[in-house]
């Protein structure tokens, strides 16, 4: 593993990602009084981690989302 890569890719998405739409929209489904913090933290990474995922493997699929 490249650790130099892998601390590089990190720490420009985690910079950029910082005060964006996606966190705002997470941060309000997280302020309810009733809702479960934990569920909204896997649905916020599970996403995140889909489209990470599409961005990387994406060339190698013959439609846009596979």
């Amino acid at each position: 593993m490249d650790w130099k890569l892998l601390f590089t890719v990190f720490a420009t998405i985690f910079v950029t990602e910082i005060g964006d739409k996606t966190q705002l929209a997470t941060l309000l489904y997280a302020s309810g009084a009733e809702v479960s913090r934990l569920t909204v933290f896997l649905g916020a990474s599970l996403s995140l981690i889909l489209t990470s995922a599409q961005g990387v493997f994406g060339r190698l699929c013959a439609l846009p989302l596979c």
